[in-house]
């Protein structure tokens, strides 16, 4: 009975082993004090943990300076503390997927080799401050939950932050990248990138800044990416240069993107992108910038003043409601029009600087000329404008000539017929006949030789022949202007 029972039992639990989903209870994760990690670093033991818990605190700045083997602690649980300051790693340090309960510290570590924290999560304060990254540096997908700081950090390697999120505070202040950065997809809170040195490429590709984005006196060497990223809030980046491209295509500032005293070496390119805030270039030197297609925000402004550029591209419609007045911008701006053979665009925008200036000017001699010149001709850009008060004064003359009977006709004797006095010629000429004389006048200032001003329209002729000689020269200079270009 026994066997036969055995019998009966063996193939119920082989059937119970194929069962799809049904997987046997995982071990309860392994417990490493801190000091048990510490001795065997001391040892030389190169170190290979997975799925381990840590108690304790793991200080590891004192007594030890280098720490010659690999080490592999990954996918792990740090409840206390982690102290390693001024520690040289000479292997590979691999702390991916790790999660750090509490304050972590690396300040003034260097690593030779690579520096695997890609995964991990860092619950409290991380602190990188003065590290030196000889290899590789990959923090992807790494979570940083409270502050955080890389600031006089030293990445000779590859930088890679791909995906990696700051919640709180974090700064690179004054670190260098001495090789290419990645820091595409990235969130940040605050984050302060203050004289930073990019010396290789760099991707901010798709970042979302939600709070304050601060890149002021940062030295990008070589190509920088910012497009379609995010600025939730103040962008700056005050006195910074780029000495590669800079592309902030498809880039959403939501409020004022600073841009005061930059030096673009390169082509700075914001096609399509949108400012919801105003635009500062304040002081910048630009070799080439393309704004097209970008969107403004109904209240935002364009800030131009002490802006030196050699080729600035944008059309005036999407800028000529913006822009703060300055007279030097303005000109640029002309100059810049000029150029690019957009001489429409330009004679738009040296319109509205004079009309601006105009309205701005105290009165006096020099704001009555430039409200004759704006009436008369458009500043000179407006060749319609002319052509308007050429076609009204013959007009205005024509009938008050007409109206006022202020002109008659010679008769000639032997023209009447006799017996038909309906042909003989009437002393009231007809408007075509008055139109045909103001004409005349304002042409070539003298009348058809069959009619003649009688009375005070004498004057009035000689004004229209006056104002024939000025409207006539305005409108052959101002269409030449138009023209010769």
């Amino acid at each position: 009975m026994l066997l036969l029972a055995l019998l009966l039992l063996l193939p119920a639990s082989g059937a119970l082993a194929k069962v799809p989903g049904l997987d046997a209870p995982s071990p309860a994760t392994p417990v490493i004090a801190a000091q048990d990690i510490l001795a065997q670093i001391r040892s030389g033991e190169p170190q290979n943990y997975d799925n381990v818990t840590v108690v304790g605190q793991l200080d590891l700045g004192q007594g030890v300076e280098t720490v010659k083997q690999s080490i592999r602690i990954t996918n792990s649980v740090f409840q206390g503390s982690v102290r390693i300051e001024a520690v040289t790693f000479a292997e590979v340090l691999d702390l991916r997927g790790c999660v750090f309960e509490d304050d972590v510290s690396f300040v003034k570590s260097v690593f030779q080799k690579d520096a695997k924290f890609s995964g991990a999560r860092f619950q409290k304060q991380a602190d990188f401050a003065e590290t030196y990254f000889q290899g590789p540096a990959s923090f992807i997908s790494t979570l940083f939950q409270s502050d955080s700081s890389f600031s006089n950090a030293q990445f000779r390697g590859d930088a890679v932050f791909l995906d990696s999120g700051f919640a709180s505070d974090v700064d690179f202040n004054y670190a260098k990248f001495l090789s290419s950065g990645s820091f595409w997809n990235a969130n940040f809170e605050d984050v302060s990138f203050f004289e930073t040195q990019f010396a290789g490429q760099v991707t901010f590709r798709a970042a979302k800044f939600r709070g304050n984005a601060t890149f002021a006196a940062t030295r990008f060497g070589s190509d920088v990416l910012f497009r379609a990223a995010r600025f939730g809030r103040g962008s700056t980046f005050g006195l910074s240069s780029f000495g590669g491209l800079a592309d902030y295509g498809n880039v959403n500032f939501k409020k004022t993107a600073f841009f005061g005293g930059v030096k673009f070496a390169d082509l700075a390119y914001f096609a399509n992108a949108r400012f919801d805030g105003d635009l500062i270039l304040e002081g910048a030197r630009l070799y080439s910038m393309q704004l097209d297609n970008v969107t403004f925000n109904g209240s935002s402004k364009i800030n131009l003043n002490s802006t030196d550029f050699s080729k600035f591209v944008v059309h005036w419609s999407t800028i000529r409601d913006r822009m703060v007045y300055n007279g030097a911008a303005y000109l640029a701006l002309v100059k810049n029009y000029k150029s690019l053979e957009w001489f429409d665009e330009a004679d738009e925008c040296y319109y509205q600087y004079r009309r601006i200036g105009q309205d701005q000017a105290p009165w006096g001699w020099g704001k009555l000329s430039d409200i004759i010149s704006w009436l008369s001709c458009g500043y000179g850009v407006r060749v319609s404008y002319t052509a308007f008060w050429c076609l009204f004064t013959i007009l205005i003359f024509g009938v008050i000539f007409w109206a006022g009977k202020g002109m008659n006709k010679f008769e000639i004797e032997g023209v009447e017929l006799p017996g038909y006095q309906r042909q003989k010629p009437s002393k009231r000429v007809s408007f075509t006949d008055a139109l045909y004389f103001s004409i005349a006048m304002f042409t070539t200032s003298q009348a058809p030789v069959n009619t003649y001003p009688v009375g005070v329209y004498k004057h009035l002729a000689m004004a229209e022949g006056i104002l024939g000689w000025f409207f006539l020269g305005l409108f052959v200079v101002v269409l030449s202007a138009v023209l010769i270009r």
